[in-house]
């Protein structure tokens, strides 16, 4: 299986699943590194899922108001477009306010 995998290593489909496979690494890191999920604090399986829901929680909540943030490139200090994922936070916020 590693040697001939079912998908080529030097296909666009590959490179896509890669990077999600690192997305997921770093958020795995800034669970362990900077919240510190597995420094071992907290004892009982109830308690460590309680304690990573709500770092997760929290987590995505940080991710959300960071989206939503006007992005600042080079320089200039010139305003870039909204990437996909604020344009998407946008577009929920307008539907709920109405």
């Amino acid at each position: 299986m590693r040697r001939f995998p079912p998908i080529g290593r030097a296909t666009k489909q590959f490179e896509r699943l890669y990077k999600g496979r690192t997305a997921v690494e770093r958020v795995n890191g800034r669970l362990k590194v900077f919240w510190g999920v597995d420094d071992g604090n907290v004892s009982g399986a109830r308690r460590f899922h309680a304690h990573v829901g709500v770092v997760m929680v929290v987590h995505v909540a940080l991710a959300r108001c960071l989206a939503k943030q006007p992005r600042w490139e080079g320089r200039s200090l010139g305003q870039m477009n909204l990437s996909p994922v604020a344009l998407a936070l946008a577009h929920i916020d307008y539907d709920l306010q109405r």
